[in-house]
């Protein structure tokens, strides 16, 4: 069954809630997004939209920089 994800109710019901908090929060604060967005200059949007679509698209990749890597010491004696 590769692919296929079972989810309990109460899962279900979890994730239902969230989803409708996020959409009233994003109806919430679009109107302050909006305004916010028109008063910035354009080549700035233009830019961190352009910064946004290159974090999604490497988003696997770019957590990377997160991983802690350890060498191990060598032992004395």
């Amino acid at each position: 069954m590769h692919g296929v994800i079972r989810l309990t109710s109460s899962a279900v019901d979890s994730l239902c809630g969230k989803w409708t908090r996020a959409k009233k929060g994003v109806s919430d604060t679009k109107p302050a997004f909006e305004q916010l967005t028109d008063c910035l200059d354009p080549s700035l949007v233009q830019e961190w939209t352009r910064q946004e679509r290159v974090a999604m698209e490497n988003r696997g990749d770019d957590l990377k920089i997160y991983d802690v890597v350890s060498e191990k010491c060598r032992k004395f004696r």
